[in-house]
């Protein structure tokens, strides 16, 4: 047998055959390790290694070395266990590799799967909750939709008309991220312009955490003359405790009032009422500021405690805000906790007539109760209405509150309420000569108010309520209302006038 071609230059091993042999197969161990040269001295205690040509130099070892390579011993009965090792993968032996690879690719798309499934089980649950209920379509909480308008917002509202006879209409609201936002309108520039009132950019050392999430609103306007007025917005600070502080701030004349363009926000000035008074967290707040000359002449607020309703006013700078901390005292129960309060003024026409400034609430017994503020006290009345807990007021008044006899525009009151209990959509009492209707047919122009039951109105007749927006969200609708103060059979008769601008 001809010896290998294949050389190292290092070394080749000496290896007795026999003893290899025996020691392999024999004992089990011998074959892990060289034979050892029998003719090692103390110089050269390592195995034998043997060069190529040194049998030829007359190495000191002598000519007893034998050159001629070990030749492989062929033994049937072991080929098998002496055979060249199986090919490996990786370290290890490919069948092992390809069972490993191949479990490795079941579990990935196991998991691709169960991922994709979880994804698409979530989605159709969401398009389920959103078709099933209305309050759960409007993405309030999502961070795409911060400025978008939160779906259980309340809403204020108040109104004016300027020195040209333009009318003037704005909405107070708050969107996802809490922010407050006014919408205004002047019927010359027929446009709405939002501006914001507290937003994100920390103005006036106020930002979002200074805004309860769903606080109630509150918003009027004091005019001084035909040319000169201030706006008054209200709201409440988190909650504490089951209470919560009530803020305020005011955009004065001298920083320029405008509905034609928006009104930055830092020109906003803290009020002296705010952190000044308490009221239960799910109070409504109502507001008044002084509408003519012969309207109330001062600036009021109002606001619920669980002993029921208490007033603060606001006369001039030298006397500042007062209140006595008592409740409002009449001959009816108290409102029910946490009841819509709704406010709507009566001017007088002479100097004959009588102001008043006009609460509509649900009392503690179930009913729609109205207090009449004027001539310097409170008086009571029931409207014949019996309204569940979280039934939402709206109310405007038509008609001056005049004594002559026989006069053109008699004293009368639109009151509005929604009842998602009875589910029988925008009810509507009327006061007109002298006492109050109610009427049992539901107000179908305002039908699309009823899925969130949310809703205002201004003494311009005007009402704003929360519409689910196809395709999610929600938006403020504006309704003028088309009816006869002499004609009851047009006092539901409504004009959807549109959505109100909000886009931030």
């Amino acid at each position: 047998m001809s010896p290998s071609t294949d050389r190292y230059e290092y070394s080749t091993l000496e290896v007795d055959t026999e003893a290899q042999i025996q020691n392999e197969y024999g004992n089990n161990y011998g074959a892990q390790y060289p034979e050892v040269n029998q003719n090692a001295t103390e110089h050269l205690n390592y195995p034998e290694v043997v060069s190529g040509d040194l049998h030829k130099t007359g190495s000191h070892l002598g000519s007893n070395v034998d050159s001629t390579l070990p030749e492989p011993v062929h033994i049937p009965e072991t080929e098998k266990a002496i055979g060249v090792p199986a090919p490996r993968i990786c370290g290890l032996k490919r069948k092992v590799f390809w069972g490993v690879l191949v479990a490795a690719i079941i579990v990935i798309i196991a998991i691709v799967v169960g991922v994709t499934a979880g994804v698409v089980t979530r989605k159709n649950s969401s398009s389920s909750d959103s078709g099933s209920s209305g309050s759960n379509n409007d993405g309030a909480d999502s961070p795409s939709n911060a400025t978008a308008v939160y779906a259980q917002t309340n809403l204020a509202t108040a109104n004016f008309t300027d020195e040209f006879g333009y009318e003037n209409y704005l909405v107070a609201y708050q969107l996802n991220n809490k922010a407050l936002y006014l919408s205004a309108w002047n019927s010359s520039r027929k446009s709405w312009v939002v501006s914001p009132i507290v937003d994100s950019t920390e103005t006036n050392n106020l930002g979002l955490d200074d805004i309860r999430k769903g606080t109630a609103l509150a918003l009027d306007v004091f005019a001084y003359n035909d040319t000169t007025r201030d706006i008054h917005v209200y709201w409440q600070l988190p909650d504490s405790g089951g209470l919560a502080t009530i803020k305020a701030l005011t955009y004065t004349s001298q920083r320029g009032i405008t509905t034609q363009a928006a009104l930055p926000a830092a020109n906003w000035v803290d009020s002296e009422a705010g952190n000044s008074y308490i009221s239960t967290a799910g109070s409504s707040l109502i507001s008044y500021g002084k509408q003519c000359d012969l309207c109330n002449q001062y600036t009021y607020l109002y606001w619920q405690q669980a002993d029921g309703i208490r007033v603060a006013t606001y006369e001039n700078s030298t006397t500042g805000w007062e209140s006595d901390n008592d409740v409002i005292q009449v001959d009816l129960p108290p409102p029910s906790t946490n009841s819509s309060l709704v406010q709507a003024h009566a001017a007088a026409a002479t100097t004959d007539g009588h102001r008043s400034m006009n609460i509509f609430y649900r009392a503690t017994t179930s009913a729609l109760s109205q207090i009449v503020n004027g001539d310097g006290r409170y008086v009571g009345h029931a409207l014949g209405r019996d309204v569940g807990p979280k039934t939402t007021i709206a109310a405007f008044s038509t008609g001056f509150n005049e004594t002559s006899t026989g006069w053109s525009e008699p004293l009368g009151f639109q009151v509005l309420t929604m009842d998602p209990a009875a589910n029988d959509g925008v009810q509507l009492t009327y006061y007109k000569g002298s006492s109050w209707t109610t009427v049992s047919k539901q107000v179908q122009d305002l039908s699309d108010c009823k899925a969130r039951g949310t809703m205002t109105a201004n003494h311009a007749r005007r009402i704003y309520c929360l519409v689910d927006r196809t395709g999610g969200g929600v938006d403020i609708v504006e309704y003028a209302w088309k009816g006869d103060p002499d004609d009851t059979s047009t006092y539901s008769n409504y004009n959807k006038v549109g959505a109100v601008v909000t886009t931030v």
